[in-house]
């Protein structure tokens, strides 16, 4: 039974680094594709509250 929690707790860890690679290379592409679309579609956080609330 302790090998097989030790395997879980292995497995577990290298999801936890692949889900952190992975979220860094979408925040990355991420990032770039705002920077290529135009400014109008930014607004404040009182204005997204505000929609939000209707």
């Amino acid at each position: 039974m302790q090998d097989f929690s030790n395997l879980l707790v292995g497995l577990a860890g290298l999801l936890a680094v692949a889900i952190v690679a992975f979220a860094h290379d979408w925040r990355d592409e991420h990032r770039r594709c705002m920077l290529m679309r135009p400014a109008t579609h930014l607004h404040s956080m009182r204005d997204g509250w505000i929609r939000h609330r209707r």
